[in-house]
């Protein structure tokens, strides 16, 4: 097997654990950025939504052309996806709070990036992509008409360098259905930060120390508004050509921007400020021609101002199979943990796997399933206004558990070079003992969702 051909694929492999570092270093631009990435020209790279947690493609050779048009010493690649989709339950209502609702949507989502990939001194990118959100029904689905975004912009300088820093900005706006209730869960993430790297010893050698400011804000459920900044630092040894092993360690300072009530503030999981805190270590690289493997070990806490904490073992085991250059299988579990607004923290367990498969130079297939099992701290029940409603989520017992389970398939036809179809389909199944009482009525919030979708990719 040639030595740049497994190169290239254990770098896809390795792709998911290295972009959750933040920005995009200057090894990762080219990749990020689509110039040999299948997925940055169609609809699979759009995120879990669409292709998994691992991604679309992942672990294939790419043989797409490159895209994208000269000017200068930069690369501008426009691209259009029209995409239209029928949703089973487009307003994700549980089954006993009525029947659902279908509607068909249209996305429109036009889009550009614009990159240096010969760059010297300063490693440049910047990239967005619009979605005119349009459904289609009676009054309050065609009321859900909106716009979302994602947008990122970096820029690393003296990428060649043993030392080197990465200025980078992330936005996204997400448009999210809500049962039928007066307010959306519409929310809008925004991200900036400053990385810095340290590479001695050809390279083999890699740390890393990072801030991020992540802010979160919400149109309509202003509660749920928080603030963030994030420390991060990770080192990582090269020890054989394909293998790395690492340690990681990232430290947060999270608060809601809401005043809590004098009540508020002495219950417990509701609304709680934290200092979460998480340390791995790690390997992550080939076993064998055909196996790659990450294992991420560690330790997590929650460091929540008031309540019990999460404290516990995290870590994440993740095995790759590749049959032929055309044809690959990823296998994964993990134990991780996120803060949330009712409990003070979501542990989560999670086992997926995905399956890609090439056919020609025409057709991608991807297959995957996801299925996570989540328990909430404890809490204490909190009543609040929002607007001319009066709110109070609750659970059976002290304690929230949930099972979400998300999977689907995807078809990604490469007709031409400026031309290509996806089609696919998703299922999204949330099973929650979790209610909220609005004005007194009771709202459950699990459901389940089937999508099918087709999308027209056109790139240049």
């Amino acid at each position: 097997m040639p030595r740049i051909l497994k190169l290239h694929i254990v770098g896809l492999l390795c792709s998911g654990l290295m972009m959750t570092l933040g920005s995009l270093d200057a090894r990762s631009q080219e990749f990020a950025q689509g110039l040999t990435d299948p997925r940055i020209i169609s609809l699979s790279g759009a995120g879990a939504g669409y292709s998994g947690f691992v991604g679309a493609g992942v672990g294939l050779m790419s043989r797409r052309p490159q895209f994208g048009i000269e000017a200068g010493d930069f690369i501008l690649q426009p691209r259009f996806f029209l995409e239209t989709e029928y949703r089973t339950n487009f307003f994700r209502q549980d089954s006993r709070n009525g029947a659902a609702v279908g509607a068909l949507t249209l996305h429109a989502r036009p889009g550009f990036a614009l990159f240096n990939p010969k760059f010297d001194k300063v490693a440049f990118s910047f990239s967005t992509d619009l979605d005119a959100f349009l459904p289609f029904g009676d009054e309050t689905v065609s009321k859900q008409t909106n716009l979302g975004a994602r947008s990122q912009i970096a820029a690393t300088f003296f990428p060649k360098s043993a030392l080197s820093f990465t200025l980078y900005d992330r936005f996204e706006r997400q448009i999210w259905m809500r049962p039928l209730v007066a307010v959306n869960a519409n929310r809008n993430h925004n991200v900036a930060g400053i990385d810095i790297a340290l590479r001695p010893g050809g390279r083999a050698l890699d740390f890393n120390l990072g801030y991020a400011f992540d802010i979160m804000r919400f149109d309509e459920i202003s509660f749920l508004d928080t603030d963030t900044h994030r420390l991060r630092f990770m080192s990582s040894w090269r020890f054989y050509p394909q293998t790395y092993t690492f340690l990681e360690s990232t430290l947060a300072l999270t608060s809601y921007t809401r005043s809590n009530t004098t009540s508020e503030d002495g219950r417990i999981g509701n609304f709680v400020n934290a200092t979460p805190f998480k340390i791995y270590t790690g390997l992550s690289g080939h076993i064998s021609e055909r196996l790659a493997l990450i294992v991420r070990l560690g330790y997590g806490n929650s460091l929540l101002a008031r309540g019990d904490d999460y404290s516990s073992f995290i870590g994440q085991v993740q095995l790759s199979y590749r049959f032929s250059p055309n044809s690959v299988v990823h296998v994964g579990v993990s134990r991780d943990f996120e803060l949330a607004a009712f409990g003070g923290y979501m542990g989560i367990m999670r086992a997926y796997t995905e399956f890609s498969q090439r056919i020609g130079d025409l057709v991608d297939f991807n297959l995957d399933f996801g299925y996570d099992s989540r328990q909430f701290g404890k809490w204490e029940v909190p009543t609040f206004q929002s607007g001319e409603q009066v709110l109070q989520p609750g659970t059976l017992d002290d304690t929230r558990h949930e099972s979400w389970i998300r999977a689907g398939f995807s078809l990604d036809f490469n007709i031409t070079r400026l031309f290509g179809i996806t089609a696919g389909y998703r299922l999204d199944t949330l099973v929650s003992d979790f209610v909220i009482l609005t004005n007194s009525r009771v709202n459950y919030v699990g459901y389940v969702d089937h999508r099918v979708f087709a999308s027209l990719n056109l790139r240049y």
